[in-house]
């Protein structure tokens, strides 16, 4: 009974709810650290194993390799210097903890980091008085396979780590703090954007934080975050939180105001040794714009082997079936406001064609010659009309297949446009971004971005507008990947093209 009385008051001691939230706090980071180490491993593995396949499948061709070569002594070569990869995958941040990124992203970063590798190796057996592969169609091979083999692996081991969140393993108890109805709302959002975090308590505080009801809130749920709306909340209130954080082991999350920054990306910057939060139009500046215009090339040289023969196919089948030009050129801006002319096979009769080089007439002065209001109505609100009547024979199959925006490709070799980027338009439609029409000017347009692989043509054009606003302020290598790589069956299938 004695023993009983004694843990009892233990309990209420600040000593036991110390001791007892810092051991269920290592549990929870050891799970994540586990989670991560054990990604080493098996990454190691998984591009071991890529290589291995290419190896067997470029040895069961019918092809002469370069110099004969055992399976065991290939491996005995390749196995020290893949290491590398490894370093390379660090790099790219794909053991960070806390990283709650989609998977589409990380295996885009993978990709990178893979390919990043695979040049390295391809220098190193430049410089190797022995070569390093047997055949150089081998380190390609090599490089698909791993990323497959990785990419698989990683899916494994994050819905291993899903299921096991379900039972509040690596679950951060986490309290939502501040005023009005954006607290609500991220309370809501967290638990959706990551199941690794699950909203406890929904606190709001007036213009004084009580510590000790904080305290109260900590003893019970041993909280390991806690997320802050700074939205009209003093300074002196966040103070007392951060020093209380500090005290109690957690991580503290501030939400700038969105009335003040009105969801702007920023970047933490110094001045000296003062601490500066800078707003940024667009993380595409600087030598990530070299980056982007190098990919463009990389990407370029490949696709115009595939496009070239098809496009003169597409060319003659136009002038074969119906009169007039095979490119139809329409004016589009680009950054800075430049207007461009972009490149397109004609998929109109030449007669319903707009610009000045087709008779000077809009697009809606053509629609209404049909005498269909339903037709005006349904571009005034899309800026596109789904069962267009001005098509020519293979105008509905080229904008299914969005084949008709081949020719786009010089328009990317000229250095207008980009592969990935916001929607190319009008100056007319300039109007309809508002406040954000000059953020839009900052980048060029793409030939895909995330409109083509969110719904095309089946979502309004203000969602539209969105998604190219959302690309141009959250702008990263990895994206750019992510939205090529799903372009590809968007097209294959045919996903709302017309």
């Amino acid at each position: 009974m004695n023993k009983i009385r004694l843990i009892a008051n233990l309990q209420n001691t600040p000593i036991f709810w110390g001791y007892f939230g810092i051991i269920k706090k290592i549990m929870k980071k050891s799970s994540e650290l586990f989670f991560r180490v054990v990604l080493i491993p098996i990454d190691y593995i998984m591009i071991v194993a890529g290589f291995a396949t290419a190896f067997i499948v470029r040895h069961d061709q019918n092809k002469p390799l370069a110099y004969l070569v055992s399976g065991r002594s290939f491996l005995k070569v390749i196995l020290p210097v893949l290491l590398v990869w490894i370093v390379i995958y660090a790099f790219a941040g794909l053991y960070k903890l806390n990283s709650t990124r989609s998977r589409l992203y990380e295996l885009s970063r993978v990709a990178v980091a893979s390919s990043a590798g695979v040049m390295l190796l391809i220098i190193m057996d430049f410089f190797r008085s022995s070569p390093l592969f047997p055949s150089k169609s081998i380190p390609v091979y090599g490089l698909v396979f791993a990323i497959i083999f990785v990419g698989l692996a990683r899916v494994v081991i994050y819905t291993i780590q899903r299921m096991l969140f379900r039972y509040g393993v690596g679950v951060h108890n986490t309290l939502v703090v501040g005023r009005g109805p954006a607290r609500i709302n991220l309370a809501r959002v967290i638990p959706e954007e990551s199941p690794a975090y699950r909203v406890v308590k929904n606190l709001a505080i007036d213009s004084s934080l009580d510590i000790s009801k904080l305290d109260r809130i900590n003893k019970k749920y041993i909280l390991d975050d806690i997320f802050i709306v700074e939205e009209e909340v003093p300074q002196g209130t966040i103070s007392k939180l951060v020093n209380f954080c500090r005290q109690n082991q957690l991580q503290l999350h501030i939400l700038p105001s969105l009335m003040e920054l009105n969801d702007a990306p920023t970047r933490m910057g110094r001045l000296n040794n003062l601490p500066v939060l800078e707003i940024v139009p667009t993380p595409l500046d600087g030598w990530s714009r070299i980056l982007k215009r190098f990919m463009d090339l990389i990407l370029l040289i490949i696709i115009f082997i595939i496009a070239l023969p098809l496009m003169l196919i597409i060319a003659v089948m136009i002038k074969l079936t119906d009169k007039g030009p095979i490119f139809y050129k329409h004016e589009r801006l680009t950054r800075s406001g430049k207007k461009i002319k972009v490149i397109k096979f004609r998929t109109m009769k030449s007669k319903y064609c707009t610009g000045g080089e087709y008779g000077g007439k809009s697009t809606l002065e053509v629609l209404k010659t049909f005498n269909d209001p339903a037709l005006v109505e349904e571009f005034e609100r899309d800026m596109k009309v789904k069962n267009d009547p001005r098509l020519n024979v293979l105008g509905k199959f080229l904008r299914q297949t969005s084949l008709d925006e081949l020719p786009q490709l010089f328009n990317i070799l000229k250095n207008d446009i980009s592969f990935v980027g916001p929607r190319p338009i009008t100056e007319e439609e300039l109007k309809r971004y508002g406040d954000e029409s000059g953020l839009f000017l900052h980048i060029k347009p793409g030939l895909t971005g995330l409109w083509q692989v969110s719904g095309r043509n089946d979502i309004d054009y203000d969602s539209r507008v969105k998604l190219d606003i959302y690309y141009i302020e959250n702008w990263n290598v990895g994206m750019d990947v992510a939205i090529i790589l799903r372009t590809i069956p968007t097209l294959l299938l045919r996903r709302s093209g017309y």
